[in-house]
């Protein structure tokens, strides 16, 4: 019996190899049968980022994004490759227009929006016009659709939730008392920061009265910031459409023609056209090209035009993009989260190479690890001690361990809408001792100090190792307090009064002197410049680098999951990202500089 069950599993194993050989053979043969699309002498440029719009992509495996298949919440855009092709298209006399498909974009920052709104607004000035056109648009489509010269929606659609759905901003964290209750958990949460409230979703069932303050202040801010810019765009006052919003269902009822029509009548957008009328309107730009318009989508653009741009100098002096984009986590950790140890090493590359000679931090970051944050702010200060500038450059978050790592940079800059600050600590210890006095499984037993046995989860916390852990939340926010003092050139009052794990947008930063200005990601390369006293030099984005065989398997596996037909019914189901996060804050007391509400729905 023992043998045929080996041969049953060698079988088994040789049936699997020569499918996943198959598998690389039909993906290699479909490569090579694909022909590169070149661009027209007229075209329109289709751009239609998918999923999330990010600072770096995430490093996802291919064959679990195939077999998740539709239900895959994982696509990403990169913001950077939208900028790019845009600003290449400004000068392109083959590019005619640019037309917007947001149908499968699913959103980003503001800050990030407004970026790629600043490219949409150059390509307009150069006298090429830019266009919008969708069954519908959702509040995050709207907003970058808005920067368009014209928008339009599908006459013929017919989306649930079609014209344009406003809903204001909110933020709406998971509570898990009542839940904690239920399984007899006890959780402990030491902090420092009256106002920092990462832990709360623990302890209470709702948000608390400070939580509430620091976050309708901030998500205000944001909802005034995104109104003015539609106002603006569209010649649409705010009240208007505040008015659209809190009484859209009554407006629904009062129109016979669907919530498009209501949309073209406040003026959100400027017509609804067939697919034919979109497609003749685009002919008259770009010419014909069988039943459809001359066009090339931004991403075989980008590569046919990134090609013949030659490698940078070697010799050439050159300022370093290090992207701490994710939660901070320590160790090695790959693209899409920051790994202490892995930004650590790129930023140890940077301050060794005679070339470099400026650091460009872009943090797109909520927190995380506290040894980790710190780790990198070690290695970013030894760069500064070795003549290089470092400045940061805040994306869409970089609270508590994200401003950690800004904080003694030589310059910090954000947009108006960043989310900053979250300046404080909190740790979390889970017992379980009323979990298993339930089931009646209890924990006893001697020691030999006060101290035998602080870290055992069945049993009910030590007191005195409470009193450990609320030393080290203390200690870690007095540092923190410190390297804002010392970063910001403020008192260690001043700090405090502006910390206690509030959150601010970028311009309260601003006024609370936590940054020194507001600007993308250019206006931060170029103040490293100046610091650097250069006048001629490279860009070059630092990222850690995919071994040979790495790369060959996930441009392989990435291609299966556009060439393959998509698998209809996910078999991994998503964890949400708030249970993952979680997770990984209760599986050992550490010390956290994380901001879990940072993120704001829109």
């Amino acid at each position: 019996m023992k043998k045929i069950w080996q041969i049953i599993t060698a079988l088994k194993n040789a049936i699997g190899n020569l499918l996943f050989i198959a598998f690389i053979v039909f993906v290699i043969v479909a490569l090579v049968g694909q022909e590169s699309e070149s661009i027209p002498a007229s075209a329109v440029m289709i751009v239609d980022p998918e999923g999330v719009i990010v600072e770096q992509l995430r490093s996802i495996d291919p064959i679990e994004e195939f077999l998740r298949g539709e239900e895959s919440d994982n696509a990403e855009t990169l913001g950077r490759d939208l900028m790019d092709a845009i600003q290449l298209a400004e000068t392109d006399d083959r590019i005619k227009a640019i037309a917007l498909d947001l149908s499968k974009l699913q959103g980003t920052t503001l800050n990030q929006y407004d970026d790629i709104g600043n490219a949409l607004d150059s390509f307009k000035d150069s006298g090429k016009p830019v266009f919008a056109y969708g069954t519908g648009y959702t509040q995050s489509q709207y907003y970058l659709a808005s920067f368009a010269d014209t928008i339009y929606i599908d006459k013929q659609s017919l989306p649930v939730m079609g014209g344009v759905f406003l809903q204001g901003f909110g933020a709406y964290p998971l509570y898990l008392k009542s839940a904690l209750d239920k399984l007899q958990v006890s959780v402990h949460v030491l902090k420092a920061g009256i106002y920092k409230d990462a832990a709360e979703t623990f302890l209470r069932d709702d948000m608390s009265d400070e939580s509430r303050e620091s976050t309708q202040e901030v998500i205000d801010f944001l909802w005034d910031s995104y109104l003015s810019k539609i106002t603006r765009h569209r010649n649409i006052s705010a009240e208007a459409i505040t008015s659209y919003i809190n009484n859209y269902a009554t407006l629904l009822d009062q129109t016979e023609n669907g919530p498009a029509e209501l949309a073209l009548e406040l003026g959100l957008i400027d017509g609804l056209v067939t697919s034919a009328e979109w497609r003749s309107e685009m002919q008259a730009i770009s010419g014909e090209s069988g039943d459809t318009f001359e066009h090339v989508v931004y991403r075989s653009y980008l590569r046919s035009m990134r090609l013949p741009i030659a490698e940078p100098n070697p010799a050439a002096d050159k300022i370093a993009v290090i992207t701490a984009k994710g939660t901070i986590l320590d160790g090695e950790q790959p693209a899409g989260e920051v790994g202490g140890d892995t930004i650590a090493k790129l930023i140890r590359t940077a301050r060794n190479s005679k070339n470099v000679k400026a650091i460009v931090l872009r943090v797109d970051s909520p927190g995380g690890s506290a040894a980790a944050s710190e780790l990198i702010r070690t290695e970013l200060v030894a760069a500064q001690e070795s003549g290089k500038p470092v400045v940061a450059s805040m994306g869409g978050y970089a609270a508590s361990g994200g401003y950690w790592i800004s904080s003694t940079a030589n310059k910090i800059f954000a947009s108006e809408t960043t989310i900053t600050g979250s300046i404080g600590v909190f740790t979390i210890f889970p017992t379980f001792e009323r979990s298993l006095d339930y089931l009646g499984v209890h924990s006893d037993g001697i020691g030999t100090t006060s101290l035998s046995g602080a870290m055992n989860n069945f049993k009910e916390i030590n007191p005195v190792f409470k009193r450990v852990l609320q030393n080290s939340v203390n200690q870690t926010y007095n540092k923190f307090l410190a390297l804002v003092s010392e970063g910001r050139g403020l008192s260690i009052e001043e700090a405090d009064s502006v910390a206690q794990g509030r959150v601010w947008s970028g311009s309260r930063a601003l006024e609370h002197g936590l940054i020194d200005g507001i600007g993308d990601v250019n206006i931060a390369i170029e103040s490293a410049a100046v610091l650097a006293g250069l006048t001629d030099y490279d860009v070059v984005y630092m990222e850690k680098e995919l071994s040979a065989r790495e790369l060959f398997l996930r441009q392989v596996l990435q291609s299966a999951v556009s060439i393959l037909p998509p698998v209809q019914t996910g078999l991994f189901p998503a964890i949400p990202a708030e249970l993952k996060t979680l997770t990984q804050m209760v599986r050992s007391p550490s010390i956290y500089l994380q901001c879990t509400n940072c993120k704001i729905t829109f």
